[in-house]
């Protein structure tokens, strides 16, 4: 039989997270800062305006109040909270109020003064100022980052493109990140002896189900899906044990949504079937509901870990752990005279959404009904109404490959891949309702509407025209991978050329740029030109020059 791994005492092999920070969401009062530390007990954030001096691995021995009053520091916030291992040692502390356009410090400091217990008080903060910045209220201009798509593991190990990363947003002053989609990788690997989880899985379910086995047919399943849930976040800490990616992480506010490899490649493209054949060897598909009941386990875990790891620093949304499916994982923000809406494209999208049905089918198959409603009702809403330039996060972009390849070539494997696309047939109706509320929602105020996506694993830049809104400024820019493996140069006879778009008869496309080959990232700008006009600037970067230095293609929309 086999022995399975414990994924609580699996640190040595592959480097992890242990202790760190990542800036959440962040307007010019207030901040979402996400902790995590290395053992579990009482730890307390402290931010301040100025970095913390003296005594930092020990304080003194005195408590962090008494501590900071000798040094003449007057926290703008100090709050404390247990760590556990049921949360994967984090949490999540809502820093209020602030002021916009100003500097912070933060600390992460023990509570207790044991050195038996923990040596070193102050665990991140300790070596050196850590600090971020609240945006202005009202910038001149909005400048953030986007990437999608880190994969070091199969890269290698190589850390790609995130030291140039890191060191444009600083040069450029942003004042936050988007992670586009696939911020880690738990299906597809298998390369420096790194596993994959589904491969892992249909290897080992049977000591699995052995170990959790309650008799006649059941299993213990808070159990199972607890274990699943401790390897997803082994993923994790993994993946985010990048230095280059920590510093962004913790110096940049960070909005982040998923993709497919969270989960599972190809999640919501895959029939329940196809989903339990990655688990099944031959002549198991008898055996179906036991399969069933793992990959719904396993949908379960994940959707904890991503909401651990990725969600609990977004902004706040309605969300039942107990209940996934029900869970609401897109949401909105606003930074100065840009609106943002981030589109989540797993979470409710099933192919096998209408099966069975005779009446009434639903278009939503993507987003569901009750998102595509919320995402409407934002477009339409006082507050976005009110801004200059619009965002709109669709992890898998609405335009990319050439229509042809998307529907009719067989790529085998790839399957799944292409009917995620917004240009698969099995999607156009739900597309085309999109493109239609968008052109018609920005048509008549001259405000240009960016699509921003990732999963490709190349870069591209489309401007979208409408037959009936020729004065709508609509644009797609795709920006994939940052450390993924990059699709090879030849992939760029897949990109779409532009021209009429198939199942649309209103909208063709236009093609600004196209990249492949090549791990990179784009720092955006949205800002208003002296004659009022609403401008985004795009600077595609890439790591390409002769010294490795980062190259950089600049595409002007509007």
């Amino acid at each position: 039989m086999t022995t399975l791994l414990d994924p609580t005492s699996n640190e040595q092999k592959h480097p992890k997270l242990t202790s760190a920070v990542i800036i959440g969401a962040t307007t010019p009062t207030s901040s979402r800062l996400w902790v995590r530390v290395y053992q579990p007990g009482g730890w307390t954030l402290v931010v301040t305006t100025r970095p913390l001096t003296g005594d930092l691995v020990r304080l003194g021995n005195q408590p962090i109040a008494t501590y900071l009053a000798t040094q003449g520091i007057q926290p703008v916030f100090m709050a404390g909270a247990s760590f556990t291992h049921a949360s994967s040692l984090t949490a999540v502390f809502d820093v209020q109020p602030l002021q916009a356009d100003t500097r912070y410090y933060y600390a992460v400091i023990a509570d207790t003064p044991d050195a038996s217990v923990v040596p070193r008080r102050t665990e991140l903060g300790g070596d050196g100022p850590t600090s971020f910045r609240t945006p202005p209220a009202n910038p001149r201009e909005v400048v953030f980052g986007f990437y999608s798509c880190h994969d070091h593991i199969s890269a290698g190990g190589d850390s790609g493109a995130w030291p140039h990363f890191l060191e444009q947003l600083s040069d450029a002053g942003a004042h936050f990140v988007i992670g586009g989609g696939d911020q880690a990788y738990v299906d597809t690997n298998g390369k420096n002896g790194f596993l994959d989880i589904w491969s892992w899985l249909k290897d080992n379910k049977a000591a699995l189900l052995e170990k959790y086995a309650l008799g006649s047919g059941k299993y213990d399943e808070p159990a199972i899906e607890q274990y699943l849930l401790d390897i997803y976040r082994w993923y994790y800490r993994v993946y985010w044990a990048v230095p280059a990616l920590r510093e962004v992480y913790e110096r940049f506010p960070q909005y982040m949504i998923w993709d497919d490899h969270e989960i599972m490649d190809g999640w919501g493209s895959l029939t329940n079937k196809e989903r339990r054949a990655r688990i099944s060897g031959f002549f198991e598909e008898r055996d179906s509901k036991t399969n069933q009941l793992l990959v719904d386990l396993m949908w379960r875990a994940a959707c904890r870990a991503y909401y651990e790891y990725e969600h609990s620093h977004n902004p706040a949304t309605p969300v039942d752990l107990n209940s996934p499916d029900n869970c609401q994982w897109d949401y909105a923000f606003r930074h100065g005279d840009a609106a943002f809406y981030v589109l989540d494209m797993r979470g409710h999208h099933d192919v096998e959404k209408n099966k069975g049905k005779k009446a009434k089918p639903d278009p939503n198959i993507l987003l569901g009904q009750a998102q595509f409603d919320r995402f409407q009702a934002w477009l339409n809403s006082a507050d976005t109404q009110s801004a200059r330039s619009l965002f709109v996060v669709s992890p898998v972009p609405v335009l990319h490959w050439v229509d042809r390849l998307v529907n009719y070539v067989d790529l085998g494997e790839a399957k799944d891949d292409f009917m995620d696309e917004w240009g698969h047939e099995s999607n156009w109706q739900e597309r085309n309702q999109l493109l239609d509320t968008v052109f018609s929602g920005v048509a008549s105020s001259g405000r240009p509407l960016v699509f921003l996506s990732g999963d490709v694993h190349c870069a591209s830049a489309f401007r979208l025209q409408h037959r009936k809104f020729p004065a709508a400024r609509v644009y797609q820019v795709t920006s994939s991978a940052i450390s993924r493996k990059p699709a090879p140069k030849i992939s760029l006879l897949g990109i779409s050329s532009g021209g009429p778009l198939d199942g649309h008869a209103d909208v063709s496309s236009e093609r600004l740029y196209a990249l492949t080959g090549s791990k990179n990232f784009s720092l955006v700008r949205a800002r208003t030109k002296d004659d009022g006009r609403a401008e985004v600037v795009v600077d595609l970067h890439w790591p390409g020059g002769d010294e490795g230095e980062v190259t950089k293609r600049r595409l002007v929309l509007g």
